[in-house]
C-alpha cells in the first residue's frame, strides 16, 4: 500500500509564487543528473567487510553515510517498512530506469553500466540458496555491515518492469527467483492459495492473504520465465493464479475482494493485476492469454460501475469497501494527501492511464483525465508532510494529461508542482531528495526516485525529447 502523505496550506499559492519568482524553467536534467551521480559517487556500500555496488535506501544528507542506529523516523512510515541499514533494489527501482534514461538521453554509457553493475552483483550474491528468493520488497533487504538479508520476509513491493535486462545479465537467477516464487510463495499448488508474506530462506508460505496485486507480480514474473525457458510449469502457475481469482471474483459486481479471508475490496490492487495479466498475456499460448485478457476485461468493468465523485469538491475514486456487497460505506481517494492504505487521486488515475494504453477504452481515459482536472483547480486543506513520492505521482498524471492532449495548462501545472517539489524536498544541502518536507535524512521508502524519475520526465517534456523516453510508472497499487 501507499506510504506518501502529502498536504500543504496554500500549495496553490505557493506554486503561483514559485512560477512568478523563476518563470526560467529549471534544469531538472541537471537536478536528476546530480542525483544520479551522488548515488553512484557516495551512496554504494563501502561498509562491512565486503563493499559491493548496491546503492543504500537511507543516507545522511550531509556526510552521504549511512547510519549507525534508527534514523529520525518519519510520520506514516511504519518501522518494519524501513529498509535503513542497507540495499533494496525495489525502493531504487525507479533510480535504475533513471540511469538507464540518462544514457539514452545523454549517451553517457556510465549511467546504464552502473545500473547493471548493481543489479548484477544483487542476483549473484542476495538470493537464498534454499528458496531462490531474492533480498528486497516490502521489508527485506540486504544489510551492509552484517552482510546477510535482514527481516525472513519476503514480499514484493513494485512490479519488476526491469526483468528483460536482469535476464540479460544473469538469466539463471531470474530462472531460480521465478521458481522460487511457485515454490515458496505459493502455499497450495491445486488451489493457488498464497500470502504476500513468505520466508526468505526457508520453506514458509502462508495463505489467506492473497492480494491482487502481489498476484500480478508473480504472473508477470513467470511469464517472463517462461518467454525464456518454456517450462510449461509456469503457465500452470499462471492459470492457477488466473482461476484463484475468478473464483474470488463477485459474479455480479465483477469485483475481485482482497483475499479468501479479506471481507473487503481494495480496487487499485484489482487494477494493478488487471495491468499484468493484459502484459503476461502476449508472453503465453494464446487460450491462456485469451482467458488472462478476459480477467483483466471483467476488472475494467467493475472499475466503471464505482460511483466516483470526481468534481472540485467530490469524493474522489471511489476504491475500497466491503465485500461483496457495499454495506459499510465506500471509501475514496484523497486529492491532496495519501497514506499507508490510503490511494491519492494522482496515483490511481495513473493506473487508469497505464489500463487506457493497453485496452483503449475511452471511458478509462476520460475518468482518469477527470482525476488530472482536479489538480487544476484545487489546493490541500491541512499541514501534514509532504513526501517526495507524492510530488512526483501528480507531476507523472500532469504530463501523461499533457501527452494525451496536447494542452499546454498540464504541463505548465506539472512545472508548478516540480517547483515546489524543489522548495520542499529539495533544500540545496544534498542533491537527494529528503525522505519528506520535514525531515533532513534521505531515505527510499518514501519514493524519492519517483519524484526524480517524474522530473527527468519533464525536462524531456519542456525539451522535446519525450518521444521514445523509456519510463515505466511503477506505483501501480502501492
Amino acid at each position: 500500500m501507499k506510504r506518501s502523505t502529502l498536504a500543504l496550506t496554500g500549495l496553490l499559492a505557493l506554486c503561483q509564487a514559485a512560477a512568478a519568482a523563476d518563470a526560467t524553467p529549471k534544469d531538472y536534467l541537471a537536478v536528476v543528473k546530480a542525483y544520479a551521480d551522488t548515488m553512484i559517487e557516495k551512496g554504494r556500500d563501502t561498509y562491512g567487510t565486503v563493499h559491493s555496488p548496491l546503492f543504500a535506501t537511507t543516507l545522511d544528507r550531509t556526510t552521504h553515510r549511512i547510519f549507525d542506529a534508527t534514523p529520525p523516523g518519519i510520520a506514516g512510515i511504519r518501522g518494519q517498512d524501513r529498509p535503513w541499514k542497507g540495499a533494496n533494489p525495489m525502493h531504487d527501482l525507479n533510480l535504475y530506469q533513471i540511469l538507464y534514461a540518462l544514457t539514452d538521453l545523454t549517451g553517457e554509457k556510465r549511467y546504464a553500466a552502473e545500473s547493471d553493475k548493481t543489479l548484477r552483483w544483487f542476483l549473484g550474491n542476495c538470493q537464498s540458496k534454499q528458496t531462490g528468493l531474492l533480498a528486497w520488497g516490502e521489508h527485506c533487504h540486504w544489510a551492509f555491515v552484517e552482510e546477510r538479508a535482514l527481516s525472513g520476509t519476503h514480499e514484493l513491493y513494485r512490479p519488476w518492469v526491469l526483468w528483460d535486462r536482469c535476464y540479460g545479465l544473469d538469466e539463471q537467477a531470474c530462472l531460480r527467483f521465478a521458481r522460487g516464487l511457485w515454490d515458496h510463495q505459493i502455499s497450495n499448488k491445486t488451489t493457488g492459495n498464497f500470502s504476500r508474506h513468505a520466508a526468505y530462506d526457508r520453506h514458509g508460505p502462508g495463505g489467506g492473504n492473497e492480494f491482487p496485486r502481489h498476484g500480478g507480480y508473480y504472473i508477470a514474473t513467470w511469464a517472463h520465465a517462461y518467454a525464456r525457458s518454456k517450462d510449461p510449469e509456469y503457465l500452470k502457475a499462471i492459470e492457477v493464479l488466473v482461476d484463484l481469482f475468478e473464483r474470488h471474483r463477485d459474479p455480479a459486481t465483477k469485483i475481485v475482494r482482497a483475499g479468501s479471508r479479506k471481507p473487503y475490496f481494495w480496487v487499485p490492487n484489482d487494477l494493478s493485476l488487471a495491468i499484468d495479466l493484459w502484459d503476461a498475456s502476449g508472453k503465453v499460448p494464446d487460450a491462456l492469454g485469451g482467458k488472462m485478457r478476459k480477467s483483466a476485461a471483467d476488472t475494467d468493468a467493475s472499475v466503471l460501475a464505482l460511483p466516483h465523485d470526481l468534481g472540485k469538491d467530490g469524493k474522489g475514486y471511489a476504491i475500497s469497501t466491503s465485500f461483496p456487497t457495499f454495506d459499510k460505506g465506500l471509501g475514496y481517494t484523497l486529492t491532496w494527501k495519501a497514506s499507508y492504505g490510503v490511494s491519492s487521486d494522482a496515483g490511481f488515475a495513473a493506473q487508469l492511464l497505464i489500463r487506457y494504453r493497453q485496452n483503449k477504452d475511452e471511458a478509462f481515459r476520460r475518468l482518469a483525465m477527470q482525476g488530472a482536472d482536479r489538480y487544476l483547480v484545487t489546493s490541500p486543506q491541512a499541514n501534514e508532510a509532504v513526501y517526495p513520492g507524492a510530488l512526483g505521482d501528480i507531476i507523472w498524471l500532469l504530463l501523461d494529461a499533457h501527452e494525451l492532449t496536447k494542452d499546454r495548462k498540464y504541463l505548465d501545472r506539472a512545472g508548478e508542482i516540480a517547483q515546489l517539489a524543489m522548495k520542499t524536498v529539495m533544500d540545496g544541502v544534498s542533491p537527494l531528495p529528503k525522505a519528506a518536507s520535514g525531515s533532513s535524512h534521505y531515505e527510499a521508502v518514501t519514493r524519492g526516485d519517483t519524484l526524480m524519475m517524474a522530473l527527468l520526465r519533464l525536462w524531456a517534456a519542456q525539451h522535446g525529447k519525450a518521444e521514445g523516453l523509456k519510463l515505466v510508472y511503477t506505483d501501480v497499487g502501492v
